[in-house]
């Protein structure tokens, strides 16, 4: 069962929705789960590929990508990605220092 968006801090970042996710303190329905194990394992997918790809790259219809913007506590895609993108930015960053 999923968890209602007003659950979802509106400033969660990577690490905190995996956090999150591990404690089982966002549940998603099974699909969701398996489009969000997917981009936590690469970020990248979802941060910068169309949702098509992303779809077809975890395997779930491309309506589980709104599901999971829905569940996120995000009203658009673009805002979901941010999450992600900023944690592939602070990858980038890690590598360089």
């Amino acid at each position: 069962m999923s968890q209602p968006d007003d659950d979802v801090p509106s400033k969660m970042d990577f690490r905190d929705l995996k956090e999150r996710i591990v404690r089982r303190e966002l549940r998603f329905p099974p699909q969701v789960e398996k489009l969000a194990a997917v981009c936590l394992a690469r970020p990248e997918l979802f941060a910068f590929e169309p949702s098509v790809d992303i779809a077809t790259q975890a395997n779930v219809p491309k309506s589980t990508i709104a599901r999971f913007v829905k569940l996120l506590g995000k009203a658009r895609l673009k805002e979901a990605r941010e999450i992600f993108r900023d944690e592939v930015k602070r990858r980038a960053m890690n590598r360089c220092a």
